[in-house]
């Protein structure tokens, strides 16, 4: 790690499995019991669905989302246990973690980039608060960068270049960490330096 930050002014950190942990299966298993289908058919259909990157780019709302996936599971699920479901894969925030990355945060301009959405968005914030008793998770870094915000997600080359335009930086002077190998071979083909992460802690 120690050569990689060598020339290095910002680091970029994606959230999910990086200082959020994730439990995606959750869900999966969920929606299987409440569809009656295997887990198998769900996942296919779920984590393939156009509507669901539609989502994370801010281009449908909550209601909207929900509704496309009753739909397509043939279900009825209302707003609660519908977000109780999506919001079942963020399973712990680590205030170890987020303590560390205030510390880099001393030596670095320190920032957020994340396939996100606005379900999972309101319940982390809650999670921060409970955890670290800050505010909110831009607490942390000086930008964070949610992709249904900014419209466009990893690993799209765009998504790169908007983010380092606007932080007004070289992307060959950004480190970006990330959990996904998509992800990171985007950020190098966008000219940054990239390490993928196995192991956050």
């Amino acid at each position: 790690m120690s050569n990689l930050l060598q020339g290095i002014d910002a680091i970029i950190f994606d959230f999910g499995n990086v200082l959020i942990d994730l439990d995606y299966p959750r869900v999966i298993q969920q929606f299987s019991k409440v569809a009656q289908k295997n887990q198998e058919e769900i996942e296919e259909m779920v984590v393939t669905a156009p509507v669901l990157q539609k989502f994370e780019m801010g281009m449908i709302g909550p209601d909207e989302f929900r509704a496309s996936i009753n739909n397509l599971l043939g279900t009825r699920m209302g707003e609660t246990q519908f977000e109780s479901i999506w919001n079942s894969m963020l399973k712990s925030i680590s205030k170890e973690r987020m303590e560390k990355v205030l510390e880099i945060g001393k030596r670095f301009d320190t920032f957020i980039l994340s396939n996100t959405n606005m379900i999972h968005e309101i319940a982390y914030e809650e999670m921060i608060m409970m955890e670290t008793g800050k505010d909110s998770l831009r607490d942390f870094v000086k930008e964070v960068y949610y992709s249904h915000e900014i419209g466009m997600r990893k690993p799209n080359l765009n998504t790169y270049k908007f983010v380092a335009e606007d932080i007004g930086l070289y992307p060959s002077r950004m480190l970006f960490l990330d959990d996904r190998l998509d992800n990171i071979e985007g950020a190098k083909r966008a000219g940054m330096k990239a390490e993928q992460i196995f192991d956050p802690d």
